[in-house]
């Protein structure tokens, strides 16, 4: 019975053991199960969702071509998983309130993308004239007669303000000739 009781400790050692590991590789089956399963059917696929989603970064990759000067093939629409075709039914082929809403909206589609283009171009417009204007801005800025006004400007501020003009002072004084050499 001792010799029996010498190897208890050992034993129930040996049992915690293989307990955690069982239960280990119980939790590494169902974590690959369910890897598994979500890699095979997504279930909350949205058709609708992943297509505007694909044109939103479709529009965000071409914005960032037009700012870099490049310009962007439409890349060809991926297919997601059980993606289908609509269905229509020939009711609603025959039925003329279902083709007048269609009719509608196509042209309201059409008249918001003149639209957009006349937008577009509006804008490149003005970024031109703005363009333009900052380059006239620039040079006028940078001549020797824009210097000098600008830089008489700034000077004639400091003398009006009391606390800039006692920093001349000081600064004339202490920068300026010694009084033995004046």
């Amino acid at each position: 019975m001792r010799e029996l009781m010498q190897f208890l400790p050992v034993l129930v050692f040996v049992v915690v053991i293989v307990s955690v590991v069982r239960n280990a590789a119980k939790v590494v089956r169902k974590v690959a199960e369910q890897q598994a399963s979500a890699a095979r059917a997504p279930a909350d696929y949205d058709p609708e969702l992943a297509e505007r989603t694909r044109r939103i970064q479709e529009e965000i990759r071409r914005k960032i071509a037009e700012r870099r000067g490049q310009t962007v093939a439409p890349e060809a629409a991926p297919v997601g998983p059980r993606m289908e075709p609509p269905v229509i039914f020939a009711e609603e082929r025959e039925d003329p309130s279902v083709t007048a809403a269609a009719n509608a909206v196509l042209e309201r589609q059409q008249q918001l993308a003149s639209q957009m283009r006349a937008l577009e171009q509006a804008r490149a417009t003005e970024q031109r004239r703005a363009a333009q204007v900052t380059a006239a801005i620039r040079t006028e800025s940078q001549s020797e007669r824009g210097l000098l006004t600008g830089s008489r400007g700034d000077l004639l501020a400091d003398l009006r303000d009391p606390t800039s003009l006692r920093r001349a002072f000081v600064l004339r004084e202490v920068l300026g000739t010694p009084v033995g050499l004046r």
